[in-house]
């Protein structure tokens, strides 16, 4: 029971399901079973999207903008709506029925109650059953005698008949194919609309119901033909039961939203008149960060190179605003023509998230306006805006390149123009920059340029420039003052230079200290030099006899960083 044009969710959903079908036959249990389960939950999900459909079809036909014109479709509409909803009120309590059959052994399906879940039902507004993935309500999810005694009998050949089974399912089912088949309106013109009228919209409909209700025999594994109801449910496991009645109920759905698209398409059917198509695109989100992915809808939209229609903006429609008719008149169209194109300023201040009502009003055949309500999707409005990132500190050093980050909302990086009032620049790429201030500048402004939406935006940013800081010596990883472990200096002495452990300037910014040279002496005794930056044989050498409570005392030391050489440093620490 398939077919006509379905979403790819509910093509998927059905091969899964034949599939499945084909495994149970091969008597595949467990993971079978529990795939059967899954399969259950999608059916049900699915069947709650196409009840969303049909409701809002069936809210546009209520809320036509002319209600006479709409009036025969909308009645024959509801007549299609109450019995398929009937019919779906039906299956679910089959479900429940088959559920208390199999689980408490009784072949009336008496008690099927507890099975109703309530919360579903407040939730959605239309019954279902609880989640058959429930192992303390379902521990058999594999029992198939008592389902088969429900809906077929014992004898598979000749399925019983009556209240709660298989055959009187099938005919249920066959009642609403050809009630459905049999749609037909007058409208107020006197003009008849049948399902039956060799026009595309209604043979689209007829073929899919045609094509969802089919009850031929089916091969079995076989190759031998079954009854309907025997190939579907003889000996047939619950949680597979459960899941071809939802299934079931689904195409029900289906056939109902096939009938109700016939019956609104039929309203204006020789109304609009199309002269040229064009390409809409229409984005699901009006912002992005990086690393997401931009979704949009591309389609082909049809318009008339000659109408006269015309689009009115209402006021801010507010949060899960639906569309609706508001007084346009005395209001300015904001399109008049037929490109479809708008362009409206936002409150002034209206900063953040916002989303607004609108009509668009068309002609028909007769020359009248027809108005169509509109909701214009959540957009964001912000302040232009600039983000400086100094990768060091607030302020730059002098006499060195000192990188920076800039970004503007919704502007590219190789988009900003930026340049500097006291330092010279250099475009790293990827919206950085380095900057090195001038002789004997105390201030470095960057100005800051971009285009935003066909606006010229400026910025300016000022930093204090500071002197570059005199790096300290560290042996052993310890500073100056601190106590470092004799052990360390007999066994692995390490000496540099550096900013310390709270990272005034880091390595990761490019600000690399290098010790030059620099005298070493143990408690007063003999000095000695290093010219290269490192320990000396010599130094190694006197430090392993080095003992606690002695003091080593570094001077004279040099180092440079980035260009810049400081001289006379100066460490001393006491060993431990």
């Amino acid at each position: 029971m398939a077919g006509g044009k379905e979403t790819p969710r509910q093509k998927m959903i059905g091969m899964m399901y034949l599939v499945l079908t084909a495994l149970l036959a091969m008597n595949i249990s467990k993971d079978v079973l529990n795939a059967f389960i899954q399969i259950n939950r999608g059916l049900v999900e699915n069947s709650e999207n196409s009840e969303e459909r049909a409701d809002a079809t069936m809210g546009l036909l209520n809320a036509w903008s002319d209600a006479t014109k709409a009036g025969p479709f909308r009645e024959e509409a509801t007549k299609v709506v109450d019995e398929a909803d009937k019919l779906i009120a039906y299956i679910v309590e089959l479900k429940a029925r088959v559920l208390a059959a199999s689980i408490h052994g009784n072949a009336s399906g008496d008690g099927f109650e507890e099975f109703i879940d309530k919360d579903y039902q407040s939730k959605h507004g239309r019954p279902g059953i609880i989640d058959i993935g429930d192992k303390e309500k379902v521990s058999k999810p594999d029992e198939n005698q008592n389902t088969t005694a429900l809906l077929i009998g014992s004898e598979p050949a000749n399925p019983k008949t009556g209240a709660w089974t298989a055959t009187e399912l099938r005919e249920k089912l066959t009642a609403f194919s050809t009630r459905c088949l049999a749609i037909e309106v007058t409208d107020i013109k006197g003009n008849k609309h049948s399902i039956n009228d060799d026009k595309e919209a209604p043979k689209a409909a007829k073929s899919l119901i045609q094509s969802t209700f089919v009850f031929e025999d089916i091969d079995n594994a076989d190759h031998e033909k079954e009854k309907w109801e025997t190939a579907l449910f003889y000996h047939t496991p619950l949680a597979a039961v459960i899941s071809h009645l939802s299934k079931i109920e689904s195409d029900v759905i289906l056939v109902k939203n096939a009938a109700l698209n016939y019956l609104t398409s039929e309203i204006n059917a020789s109304d609009l008149k199309f002269s040229d198509v064009t390409v809409a695109v229409v984005p699901k989100q009006s912002y992005i960060l990086r690393g997401d992915s931009f979704v949009a809808e591309i389609y082909l939209a049809a318009f008339n190179k000659d109408s006269k229609t015309r689009v009115y903006i209402g006021g801010e429609a507010g949060e899960n605003a639906t569309a609706a008719l508001f007084d346009y008149s005395g209001i300015t169209p904001i399109v008049s023509g037929s490109n479809g194109k708008c362009k409206f300023k936002t409150n002034e201040g209206a900063i953040g998230k916002h989303s607004y009502k609108g009509v668009i009003v068309y002609q028909d055949a007769d020359g009248q306006d027809q108005p169509i309500p509109f909701i214009i999707p959540p957009f964001t409005v912000g302040e232009a805006s600039v983000t400086v990132d100094l990768e060091l500190l607030k302020v730059m050093f002098a006499g060195t390149a000192n990188p920076v980050s800039i970004t503007i909302p919704g502007v590219a990086a190789d988009a900003i123009n930026v340049s500097a009032t006291g330092a010279t620049s250099n475009k790293l790429g990827n919206g950085r920059f380095d900057f090195t201030p001038q002789g004997g500048q105390s201030k470095v402004t960057l100005n800051i340029s971009a285009q935003v939406n066909g606006q010229n935006l400026s910025f300016t940013k000022d930093y204090k420039v500071k002197a570059m800081p005199i790096p300290g010596i560290y042996l052993c990883g310890k500073g100056n003052g601190e106590t470092v472990s004799g052990g360390l200096l007999r066994s692995n002495p390490i000496i540099g230079a550096g900013y310390g452990p709270q990272g005034l300037l880091t390595p990761e910014a490019g600000f690399v200290c290098s010790l030059k040279s620099f005298f070493l002496q143990i408690d007063g005794g003999k000095a000695m030099q290093s010219s290269s930056g490192g320990l000396t044989p010599e130094m190694v050498n006197a430090l392993k006899s080095i003992k606690a409570g002695q003091k080593v005392i570094i001077y004279n030391g040099s180092a440079t960083v980035k260009g810049t050489t400081s001289s006379g440093i100066t460490a001393t620490y006491l060993v431990n």
